[in-house]
């Protein structure tokens, strides 16, 4: 229940005088589990996840194979993929494995690019029903948070109803579903994070996120 666990993470809050948002949603049963759900975060690389998704609606499994080409102005740091492709052509299946098994920055930022844009992205996230979350800024600016911005922020409840709709219930075909949870369930990000607090025996398909800094 959300009143046993909230102890728990006031305590963990205090801990690590830290800001602790949870939303999680059985989706069988429709219960939910909320501490924090409604107050804003920096989203930082979990919207990588948010972002293939809206790319993986758009374009079938059989077309994944399209290729664009990489410039040397398109790299920004820590792109470890997409770095040995300047000069190259990579396929959208590409980018995307890059994006969400190793949160490569360049790949994130050429799907968005593929999807039309950051109004693009923005303009599913509304037809999702999501008027919560603010995509603003390319890689790698959008992890720079300020608590004083909306920017590149969104909320514990509204990300993960977001991301449940694109996912679950969402237009993603059958293939194009499974290609994404198999990246989520290899991400090479989260192996010390979400799949290290939970038994060995479950299986944790996630994309985890990190701001640089507060900035001003």
């Amino acid at each position: 229940s959300n009143s046993s666990h909230a102890k728990e993470l006031n305590d963990l809050e205090k801990k690590y005088n830290a800001h602790i948002g949870v939303y999680a949603l059985d989706t069988k049963s429709g219960k939910e589990v909320k501490f924090n759900s409604d107050k804003r975060f920096a989203y930082a690389s979990t919207s990588k996840a948010i972002n293939s998704a809206i790319l993986l609606e758009q374009v079938p499994y059989n077309k994944l194979n399209k290729k664009v080409h990489i410039n040397k102005d398109d790299i920004v740091a820590y792109s470890p993929i997409l770095e040995k492709y300047v000069g190259k052509d990579i396929t959208l299946k590409e980018l995307i494995e890059a994006s969400m098994t190793y949160s490569d920055n360049t790949a994130n930022n050429k799907i968005i690019k593929e999807i039309g844009g950051i109004k693009k992205v923005k303009q599913r996230l509304k037809e999702l029903g999501d008027k919560v979350t603010n995509p603003v800024r390319y890689e790698i600016e959008l992890n720079y948070y300020s608590p004083k911005s909306k920017k590149d922020t969104s909320t514990p409840a509204a990300f993960g109803k977001t991301l449940n709709k694109l996912i679950a219930n969402g237009k993603l075909s059958k293939k194009n579903k499974k290609f994404l949870l198999d990246l989520m369930f290899n991400n090479k990000n989260g192996d010390t994070l979400i799949k290290d607090g939970v038994p060995k025996d479950y299986k944790v398909a996630d994309k985890s996120g990190q701001a640089i800094t507060y900035a001003s």
